[in-house]
């Protein structure tokens, strides 16, 4: 028997998170429920109290709903009002609950979220358990047992997936976007419409009692953004192309376990509304698993066989949960919590203050780690405005320990470090440590606010927490930490007074240098947003066979006067070589390369030259003895990926680092430029390997905010993949990037066939779009050097055989580098590319 009492679209109005312009206002909530029982009993009487009283469900709900309940999320509220719907009577032993918010989001007719909850659920037991009568005999009873046990089976079979999985649903989201294979619809963007749904694994009882966070997975408007940038950015030619698109960036980038998305077409079609094309995807069908104890994906094992991982495609009679259950059981791990913490510094040496206080967070923290940093911000003072500018940045930890007692060692930290805590509030402090979030705590203590109560007003504490992860729910606030950090970026008052900065020189290279000030630290903007002019890096070679100018500098006072030329003709930076990177060197060894370059630098040391000093090495030895002569920077071809000593050096001595894209060494690489795994995009190749060489540096330790990158112009790349990097160079640092470019669009048009990447013709079915790459951590934000000084393809473009007859060809690239937006260009021929920068840069950067 299957009986139940509804009431549809029921309209209240409360505060529940944010409406469509992202206000904290009242708005109308649309609430349909069936609530499950028997009415055997009533159909018999015909007596209301015998039955569910439609009636009163509909005030318990209103009562609950416009009550000061508090609550941020759609799933709290859910479970909210399917509490009151079962709490006020024992005959009603289930319900299910659809909440919609009509004023939900700008483009989407509704958000909503769809749950089955029984009364055992939520209260604990079935409550009215049946007492036998004093006339009844105890046959009559035992059938009535029998009866009200089959009801509640009954009511619970009819959950059917909503079992094991609670729904958020976002209906009919418009968005415009190019859209097929006919040749009109390649010109002018149409209106497509979505539904998505978005399974969750329903929450035990008690990880919902008082529940009301919102898991990463489940925050629709993260989901929503994904997407609305991936379409209206994209140029697919199928339905089909574009929903699976969508479902892999949800799953991939926003963790969802398993979406259905319906992609709607209105115009495609003159007698029809519109045809429809509808999907499932899970977790699985992208390679990864999703992790029950932080509710995210995360990528399988390589040498995991498949068959390992539970199969969620099939989910829609099999529990979701018991899949969850069973990958916990397979990895187990300790229970480690994530805090995000903020650091500032405005006294001393403030890069040196920040260096301090990660090692003393790596050796005096109990039970934890250091995972990850952000870069590095250079801020105006906030609140007390009469002060130094501060460096700011963050980073994340993981810990056993609970947070009242990680804010105990962060403050121990702070003090043995000299925080002077009878300071004026907000005022001058060697160091600042802050919890800004603790995993998806909210707390409030006398000492301890989670999440920290003025980060959405921060832009110097969202800045670099979205630099580790922007989608980070502030549940104070209902919005992720990128949404907040955009929203001061774009709709506030708040001063744009912070910039990220990257170190070029260290202060203890500075002679008689200031223990109480970083006078001889240089930090410098190095993005293209704050960047005014160009940094140059002028090549001093010390070897006998550069193919540029080898045994030009082989005398210390030839080498010394050379760099006093470069630095007269504006090179900001000095890069010294003990051993030749062009195609086809052998290589020299750690002990000639230590003897060819360390008296160099110790010679323009003491010659009183200041200038940052780069080593351009691969070998980890050669740089330690290179910094301990008087070097700033390591300039290593290979990315660390040489020595494996390297990125634990660069960690520990605290030094910019300028990590090259390579294959093989320069014996070898000449043999290796094929592309063809990234489909022959050089760009993406080259992005993808980049990104997993960023991955090692930062795992090793090495601090986001020290790492420069150069996609090795040149270097396991033949002479038009060369002017492909120039051509897309500011792809290398994007979120994502399309395929195909638009030059391959122009050859179809002429053809009849698309240019995939690569160039390579193919089928008209090719897809257009964002690539799925896999990076192994996002590249946004780095400074990037370019290197295409004098080199092979530049000679091959140019009909010019000699080096040093390649200058004019060299400053082509150079305005294409500005224009891509690289910070740094490392050059032979400084006097005559300072002058073309200089003219690029008031283009291209002013």
């Amino acid at each position: 028997m299957a009986d139940k009492i509804g009431l549809d679209d029921l309209q209240v109005r409360t505060v529940l998170g944010n409406d469509c312009w992202e206000r904290n206002k009242p708005q109308p909530l649309l609430i349909t429920v069936e609530i499950h029982t028997s009415i055997k009993s009533a159909g018999i009487t015909d007596k209301v109290y015998e039955s569910v009283h439609y009636g009163v469900a509909s005030k318990k709900i209103t009562a609950f709903a416009e009550s000061d309940h508090g609550l941020q999320s759609l799933e709290a509220f859910a479970e909210g009002v399917a509490g009151a719907c079962v709490g006020f009577t024992p005959r009603a032993l289930a319900a299910r609950v659809v909440v919609r918010k009509p004023c939900g989001l700008l483009h989407a007719e509704y958000v909503g979220v769809e749950i089955f909850r029984t009364r055992k659920e939520l209260l604990g037991s079935w409550g009215g358990d049946p007492i036998q009568q004093e006339n009844e005999d105890a046959e009559a009873f035992a059938q009535r047992v029998l009866e009200i046990e089959n009801e509640r089976t009954i009511a619970e079979s009819f959950a059917g997936p909503l079992a094991h999985e609670d729904r958020i649903l976002v209906k009919t989201l418009s968005l415009s976007t190019i859209l097929g294979v006919n040749v009109w619809e390649r010109h002018y963007k149409q209106v497509v419409k979505f539904d998505l749904t978005l399974h969750n694994p329903k929450m035990s009882a008690a990880e919902a009692a008082g529940s009301d966070t919102i898991a990463r997975y489940c925050n629709y408007r993260t989901v929503v953004e994904q997407v609305t940038e991936l379409v209206e950015k994209s140029t697919y030619r199928t339905v089909e192309a574009l929903a699976t698109a969508i479902t892999r960036t949800t799953i991939k980038q926003c963790k969802v376990p398993k979406i259905t998305v319906r992609v709607m077409k209105p115009n495609a079609l003159v007698f029809a509304v519109c045809p429809a094309v509808e999907i499932t995807r899970c977790a699985a069908d992208f390679g990864v698993t999703f992790d029950s104890r932080t509710g995210s994906c995360v990528a399988s094992s390589a040498g995991s066989p498949a068959s390992k991982s539970p199969n969620m495609s099939n989910l829609d009679v099999a529990s979701l949960q018991s899949a969850v259950a069973s990958l916990a059981d397979e990895q187990p791990s300790p229970a480690l919590h994530s805090a995000y913490i903020a650091l500032g510094t405005n006294v001393g040496d403030r890069l040196a203050n920040l260096h301090c206080a990660l090692d003393l967070l790596r050796t005096d923290l109990p039970k934890s780690h250091l995972v990850e940093t952000s870069f590095l911000y250079e801020t105006a003072p906030m609140y007390v405005t009469d002060q130094p500018a501060f460096l700011n940045g963050a980073c994340l930890v993981k810990t056993e320990l609970e947070p009242i007692q990680l804010l105990d060692a962060l403050q121990a930290i702070e003090a043995k470090m000299g925080r002077d805590y009878s300071m004026y509030r907000n005022g001058p402090r060697v160091i600042d440590l802050d919890i800004l979030f603790y995993d998806e705590l909210v707390m409030k203590t006398d000492r301890l606010i989670i999440p920290h109560l003025l980060l959405h007003e921060r832009r110097f504490q969202l800045a670099p927490l979205c630099d580790i992860d922007r989608n980070l729910m502030h549940y104070r606030k209902g919005k992720t930490t990128g949404a907040l950090h955009r929203h001061l970026t774009t709709h506030s008052n708040v001063p744009n007074d912070i910039v990220q900065v990257t170190p070029l020189k260290l202060r203890r290279h500075s002679p008689n240098p200031d223990q109480t000030s970083d006078s001889g630290c240089i930090l410098r903007p190095l993005l293209p947003s704050h960047q005014k002019e160009t940094i140059f890096m002028g090549i001093l070679n010390c070897t006998p066979d550069s193919f540029s100018d080898g045994g030009d500098h082989d005398s210390l006072d030839a080498a010394v006067e050379h760099a006093r030329q470069l630095i007269e003709a504006g090179a900001d930076i000095i890069d010294i070589g003990g051993q030749s990177t062009r195609p086809g060197a052998t290589q020299v060894g750690v002990d000639e390369e230590i003897r060819r370059i360390v008296p160099v630098i110790g010679r323009i040391r003491e010659a009183g030259i200041e200038t940052p000093i780069s080593v351009d090495t691969f070998y980890a030895g050669v740089a330690a003895a290179a910094l301990d002569a008087g070097a700033d920077i390591i300039n290593d071809v290979t990315g660390g990926s040489h020595d494996a000593d390297m990125l634990s050096l660069v960690a520990q001595r605290k030094c910019p680092y300028i990590l090259m894209h390579m294959r093989g060494d320069p014996s070898t690489m000449t043999s290796m430029n094929d592309y063809s795994q990234y489909d022959g995009d050089v760009v993406r190749g080259t992005r993808f390997e980049l990104a997993q060489r960023v991955r090692a540096a930062l795992d090793h330790g090495v601090p986001r905010w020290n790492i420069i990158l150069d996609p090795g112009i040149g270097f396991a790349k033949e002479g038009a993949q060369n002017f492909e990097i120039l051509r897309r160079l500011p792809e290398l640092t994007a979120r994502n990037i399309r395929a195909p470019t638009a030059a391959a669009d122009s050859a179809a048009s002429k053809t009849g066939k698309t240019m995939g990447p690569g160039s390579k013709e193919t089928d008209g079915d090719a897809e257009e779009g964002f690539i799925d790459e896999d990076l192994a951590t996002e590249l946004v934000s780095y400074p990037v050097l370019v290197g295409s000084s004098r080199k092979r393809f530049i000679g091959a473009a140019t009909g010019k055989k000699d080096a040093k007859d390649r200058v004019w060809g060299t400053a082509a690239t150079v305005t294409a580098a500005v224009q891509g937006g690289a910070a740094i260009v490392r050059v032979h021929d400084v006097t005559e590319m300072a002058d073309v920068a200089c003219v690029s840069d008031h283009i291209y950067r002013r």
